[in-house]
């Protein structure tokens, strides 16, 4: 459980930081940026967080608890 709660507080803020810079090659002003990149980031850790359910229960259907 450790090694998930620091992947994920690691995870975070690189994913952020990533979407500012994808973001910034968009959007001229820092706000337009921002809000953007708050966008982006949120959708990523939606999918992220999909993706990561998945796999669990596909672990659970194939190996079990």
């Amino acid at each position: 459980m450790t090694q998930l709660l620091f992947r994920t507080a690691v995870l975070l803020p690189v994913l952020c930081l990533i979407a500012i810079v994808v973001m910034g090659q968009f959007h001229v002003t820092a706000k337009e940026t921002l809000r953007a990149a708050a966008r982006r980031a949120g959708r990523w850790i939606v999918w992220i967080g999909l993706l990561v359910l998945g796999m669990e229960l596909i672990a659970v259907f194939f190996i079990g608890w």
